[in-house]
């Protein structure tokens, strides 16, 4: 039997477009707006929550299919402070580097693997993708 997180790389744009999507349901309080895949599979989850008597606040949540790299933190830390977003998020479904990891702690960036992207949904009540194609409760 496949790793959750390995049916979750092999689903189609669309596909890991619309779990990455219904992951956005972890912020209530934020609306959420998926983009499309890009050539290389990563989803874009965009999270706003509009401020009373405040500026907007802003996080993006980026779903990637490859591993993720001490130069990808370093991109979306740097992507995020220029942007300043209240929070980012790195999740992939492969693995993420020990030193992305580190690194990842010092900058306002969480990081998940793919074994914790698929405890972040369950936890959520997040539907995965069964290995028949069909929705995984487990």
């Amino acid at each position: 039997m496949r790793h959750p997180a390995d049916r979750l790389a092999a689903l189609p744009d669309e596909e890991f477009a619309a779990f990455a999507e219904r992951l956005g349901g972890i912020w209530p309080e934020y609306e959420a707006t998926v983009a499309p895949a890009t050539p290389d599979g990563t989803v874009e989850l965009s999270l706003v929550r509009e401020g009373a008597d405040a500026p907007d606040e802003r996080a993006v949540v980026s779903f990637r299919r490859t591993p993720v790299t001490l130069d990808d933190v370093n991109e979306f830390a740097a992507f995020a402070a220029e942007r300043g977003l209240s929070f980012a998020v790195l999740a992939t479904v492969d693995e993420v580097d020990a030193d992305a990891t580190r690194r990842a702690r010092a900058a306002p960036v969480d990081v998940y693997d793919g074994v914790g992207l698929v405890a972040l949904a369950r936890d959520a009540g997040v539907a995965l993708p069964a290995a028949d194609g069909g929705d995984d409760r487990e």
